[in-house]
């Protein structure tokens, strides 16, 4: 009970929730049980009930953690799926934005003939919208037929005109253009409103989906914008059909300002129409004149700025940059005069202050034009509103940050979850094995203390019966002949001279068999659980000795030479059972690398250059000690160098290395000691640990 008083206050165990900090208690109690019952039960057995036990807990811990962990990655999958899904609106709607615009700052829609300027808003249609053809079909003045103007087809970039449909050949098709403004299609095979085309037009072009808007004009449709889809199916969003429908009132402002016999009419019209597009944009449209520095203003003013149209029509380019937060202007007044400089475009984001003192951000995007009557430059631009996109961008970086705050928290969890667990197991581990060596130490140790104090016993009255026997042989010289015959056969002789040297080696063995239960017992360390002041010394050579049958020679392999370099040291207050831990993971991992690298060499060349483990201590200040353990084996990469005392990380074959060692080594030595534990390597050039830990312990750790 004292070992589970010890482990249950232990400092690895702090952490540990009081549920399974109780369940690991009864678990342990009910193994080390059975070790008292029955010490004839195997090693093995101990460390497998040990181990299915205590990582049946563990991994249900881990399966909470995990379960977690998936959960928080769902979420934060759900979030950048609606993130994404946001993103491609605003992309869908920035793309929309850029295309009016486009069609706004064009001089093609005020001086290019009627066929150049439909070309040019097929193809600003064709990049707004994301689609591979766009086409204008005009209706033919008795509408028994409809003609293609242009179709654009943006995979070759190319343009073709002329094509003609009989209205009578597709009827259900016309005759939805007749009752419906817009006809966004899906499927254009299974919709009955354009399946009629599936035959001798979609099909064979590959088109799926289908956006047409009808053209307006005077009170008639007189002709259609045609949207069409290559590839899967398209499901056309509500911004996708008020951007076609936009598109369609350009191609119907074009088809009025070609009209030569109502050109007044048309141009009135055309100016009304252009208002009511661009204020369903949501943009402030703006033309600065660089020759009498007025400002014309258009759009969605009152939207934007919170002025009237009357009031911010009257501001000047003085009051413009008023309303730019200060710290913005200098870097919007050297844009904007670079692009008159330089005659080019411009985009740019900053503050703007409403009528009531709040700030918007603002997108700005302009061009340096030139006034082909008057031949005078001015800047065309429009204004966005783009607060809520950046209050979601400032969002999502929050949103990223507390995401990555909580996968580190994770992940230091996860590590100290592994840590915890390679420190129970292993501690559990070397307490089962300390206490099955010093029970095997106790159970030798009576017998051989039995037969070696019954020796010098037994030899004193030998010593009596020889000397007994040499007076009868020297006063009885003539036996009878029995006694004559029963000695010669017995070679009473050699026994007299054999039985002494025999006694004397049966000293000699109890003798060594009381040092190696002193060893097994110095190595188990149970009466030492505290920290205390022991030699350090005898720990080593104690780990050695339970390593003797892995150092001495094999067939065909000569045995490991172990050189020990001792220095003066005082005694040392540690946790001994602890400090001879480190010892035997460092020297056994040395071991297997030594007997690694001689697997591939011959028996010559091994006795030529011999596996040699180096132990040296020295004192490196009154108050600090250090101990190498140094091989001449193959050496450690500097990238497996870094990770040597990390958890569960390991070279060896599975099966054969735990990866535990070196990570609880470490922290015995930095943590339970308050010491430095590190390890010097080059390829090729051997291996050296360094343990430097302080004479005296200032602070009483727990274990």
């Amino acid at each position: 009970m004292e070992f589970f008083n010890q482990v249950s206050t232990s400092k690895n165990q702090e952490n540990l929730h009081p549920d399974f900090q109780l369940s690991l208690r009864n678990i342990l109690e009910g193994i080390t049980d059975h070790i008292y019952v029955d010490n004839k039960q195997s090693l093995d057995y101990f460390l497998r009930q040990i181990n299915d036990n205590i990582e049946q807990e563990i991994q249900a811990r881990t399966a909470l953690l995990h379960q977690r962990v998936n959960q928080l990655e769902q979420e934060i999958n759900e979030y950048k799926k609606a993130e994404l899904v946001k993103q491609q609106t605003e992309q869908s709607c920035q793309r929309h934005n850029i295309a009016l615009q486009q069609l706004v700052q064009s001089e093609s829609l005020q001086y290019d003939d009627f066929p150049t300027t439909i070309k040019y808003v097929t193809e600003v249609a064709s990049l707004g919208l994301d689609v591979e053809r766009v086409s204008v079909w005009l209706y033919t003045e008795d509408y028994t037929k409809i003609q293609c103007a242009d179709l654009y087809e943006r995979p070759s970039n190319s343009h073709d005109s002329g094509f003609e449909l009989l209205v009578c050949d597709y009827p259900n098709y016309f005759q939805a253009l007749k009752e419906e403004q817009i006809i966004a299609v899906s499927d254009v095979h299974q919709d009955s409103r354009t399946s009629e085309f599936s035959a001798s037009y979609t099909l064979p072009l590959g088109i799926t989906s289908m956006l047409d808007v009808r053209i307006w004009s005077r009170g008639k449709v007189i002709g259609v914008v045609c949207c069409e889809s290559l590839g899967s199916q398209r499901q056309w969003t509500l911004e996708e059909q008020s951007f076609i429908s936009s598109i369609t009132e350009f191609v119907r402002l074009v088809i009025e300002s070609s009209d030569r016999k109502s050109v007044e009419a048309a141009l009135a019209v055309s100016k009304n129409q252009f208002r009511l597009v661009v204020e369903q944009t949501g943009q402030l449209i703006y033309v600065y004149d660089l020759a009498d520095h007025d400002i014309h203003w258009a759009g969605a003013i009152a939207e934007i700025t919170g002025y009237t149209a009357d009031e911010w029509k009257q501001f000047d380019l003085a009051h413009w940059k008023a309303h730019i937060q200060h710290d913005d202007l200098p870097r919007v007044i050297s844009t904007w005069a670079s692009a008159i400089q330089n005659k080019s475009q411009y985009q740019l984001e900053y503050r703007l202050q409403k009528k009531d003192g709040s700030y918007i951000y603002v997108e700005d995007r302009g061009k340096f034009l030139i006034n082909q009557i008057t031949g005078t430059g001015c800047i065309a631009g429009t204004m966005n509103n783009i607060s809520d996109r950046k209050t979601a961008e400032k969002a999502l970086r929050q949103s990223e940050v507390k995401f990555r705050q909580q996968a580190q928290t994770l992940e230091k969890a996860l590590e100290e979850l592994q840590r915890t667990q390679t420190q129970m197991i292993q501690s559990e581990k070397m307490s089962s094995l300390g206490q099955l060596v010093a029970g095997v130490a106790h159970e030798i140790n009576n017998p051989v203390n039995f037969i070696y104090g019954n020796i010098a016993p037994a030899n004193d009255y030998i010593q009596v019966l020889l000397k007994l026997i040499n007076l009868y042989q020297e006063y009885y010289p003539q036996p009878v002949p029995i006694i004559q015959q029963e000695i010669e056969a017995i070679d009473l002789d050699f026994l007299r001279q054999d039985l002494p040297k025999l006694l004397y080696s049966m000293k000699i063995g109890a003798e060594r068999i009381a040092q190696i239960v002193l060893s097994l017992r110095n190595f188990a360390r149970l009466d030492e659980a505290e920290c205390k002041a022991v030699d350090i010394h005898e720990g080593i050579d104690s780990t050695l000795l339970i390593l003797r049958n892995r150092l001495k020679d094999k067939p065909g392999h000569p045995g490991i030479e172990v050189i020990k370099e001792y220095a003066k040291l005082p005694r040392v207050e540690c946790y001994a059972g602890q400090l001879n831990q480190v010892f035997i993971n460092i020297l056994t991992n040395a071991i297997d690398v030594l007997e690694e690298r001689d697997e591939n060499r011959s028996y010559q060349e091994m006795q030529q250059s011999p596996s040699i483990i180096r132990i040296s201590t020295q004192m490196l200040n009154e108050h600090q000690i250090s101990i190498k353990i140094s091989d001449n084996g193959l050496g450690i990469p500097d990238k497996i160098k870094q990770l040597i005392f990390n958890p569960f990380f390991t070279t060896k074959p599975i099966g054969k290395g735990t990866g535990m060692g070196m990570s609880i080594s470490y922290q015995i030595i930095t943590k339970n000691h308050g010491g430095k534990f590190y390890c010097l390597s080059s390829l090729g050039e051997g291996t050296q640990f360094v343990i430097e830990i302080p004479l005296k312990q200032q602070i009483k750790l727990k274990r």
